[in-house]
C-alpha cells in the first residue's frame, strides 16, 4: 500500500523515507489469519471516528472472547457492542463512516491496527477493513488482567478544559490513545506508552509529549500534517473510568523543545476543544504494569 502526501511529508522531515517504505510493505488491505485469531481473543477495543463538525473522538469498547469477529476473507470486521448515547463518538457511527480501531494485550505486549469504513450499525458494528497492520512491542506497559468491576451507568461529565482530577490523571498516565483522520484516506487509531508523566499538561486546555522513535510510517502524525483535528483516550486501569479529549494536534519540529524531553526526537502538542469522563463505562481492570524497557526517562 501507498502512504498518502502526510504521511510522505512527515517521514522526508524525520529523514526516514526509505524505511518507511520497507516498514510500508507490511500493510495489507485484509486482516491476516493470525491476526484474526488475535482479534478473537481480545476483550476490548479501541475506536476512532470524527463527527459532523470535524471534532475526532477516540472510545472504548469491551466485550467477551469472541465480540470482535473477523470474516474468513479478513475483509470484514464485526463488533457486537453498542456504543453509549453519552459517548462523544456515537453519532460518528453510521453507514459510510471511515473508523480506525486498535486492539491490544497489555500483558503480551501486542497490538493490532485496523481501519475502514462502517458498512452497518445495529447490536453491532459491521466495518469493511481498508487496512490492517501490526505494530512492534515498543513502549506497551504490561498491565495484568484483574478481577472485573461494575459498569456505571452515571452519565458522562463534559467541559471545555481539564480540572485539577483530571490534569493528575493524565499526569499519572502511562498510556493513552490516540486518534486521527486523514479526509479522504480516513480515521486510525494508535496507542502511546511511556514512563508515568511522559504526557505533559503545559496548561488547562493544552498537553505536550515527546514523539519517541517508531515504526517510522508516522500515519498519526501524517494525518495531523494535513488534518490537525483529533481525539485522545486515557483509561483508568482501577476503575474501567474514561477521559476522552478532542482537539487539534501541532507538530513541533524545534529542536529546543526535543531536548527537553528524554528520547524524543520531536513535541507532538494537544490543543484541547472538549473533555468528556465518564465514571466506570467498562467492565475491564487492570493491576499496575511492568514498565516496557523501552520507556524513556519521563523527566
Amino acid at each position: 500500500m501507498s502512504f498518502h502526501e502526510g504521511e510522505l511529508l512527515v517521514q522526508e522531515r524525520a529523514g526516514v523515507l526509505a524505511d518507511a517504505g520497507r516498514v510500508g510493505r507490511f500493510l495489507r488491505t485484509t486482516v491476516a489469519p493470525a491476526a484474526r485469531e488475535f482479534l478473537a481473543t481480545r476483550r476490548f477495543v479501541v475506536l476512532t471516528a470524527e463527527n459532523a463538525d470535524e471534532q475526532v473522538w477516540v472510545t472504548i469498547l469491551a466485550g467477551p472472547p469472541g465480540f470482535l469477529e473477523v470474516s474468513e476473507t479478513g475483509t470484514t470486521l464485526n463488533i457486537a457492542a453498542e456504543l453509549r448515547s453519552d459517548d462523544p463518538v456515537t453519532s460518528a457511527i453510521h453507514a459510510g463512516a471511515s473508523v480506525g480501531l486498535v486492539a491490544i494485550d497489555f500483558a503480551a505486549r501486542r497490538r493490532t491496527r485496523v481501519n475502514g469504513t462502517v458498512q452497518s450499525v445495529d447490536k453491532s458494528i459491521a466495518i469493511d477493513v481498508r487496512e490492517a497492520f501490526g505494530n512492534c512491542p515498543k513502549y506497551i506497559q504490561a498491565y495484568q488482567p484483574a478481577p472485573d468491576g461494575p459498569t456505571l451507568t452515571t452519565p458522562a461529565r463534559s467541559g471545555g478544559q481539564l480540572d485539577a482530577y483530571q490534569r493528575g490523571w493524565i499526569e499519572r498516565a502511562e498510556t493513552f490513545f490516540l486518534g486521527t483522520l486523514h479526509p479522504k484516506v480516513g480515521a486510525d487509531a494508535s496507542h502511546r506508552g511511556g514512563a508515568p508523566g511522559f504526557v505533559r499538561v503545559t496548561g488547562l486546555r493544552e498537553l505536550a509529549w515527546g514523539d519517541y522513535p517508531g515504526n517510522k510510517m508516522f500515519n498519526s502524525l501524517g494525518n495531523a500534517a494535513v488534518h490537525p483535528p483529533a481525539g485522545m483516550l486515557f483509561v483508568d486501569p482501577e476503575t474501567g473510568s474514561t477521559l476522552q479529549l478532542s482537539g487539534h494536534l501541532q507538530i513541533d519540529w524545534s529542536a529546543n523543545a526535543a531536548a527537553e524531553i528524554p528520547g524524543a526526537e520531536r513535541v507532538v502538542r494537544f490543543c484541547i476543544d472538549q473533555v468528556v469522563e465518564t465514571s466506570g463505562p467498562i467492565p475491564l481492570r487492570w493491576a499496575r504494569p511492568t514498565p516496557s524497557r523501552s520507556n524513556p526517562p519521563a523527566r
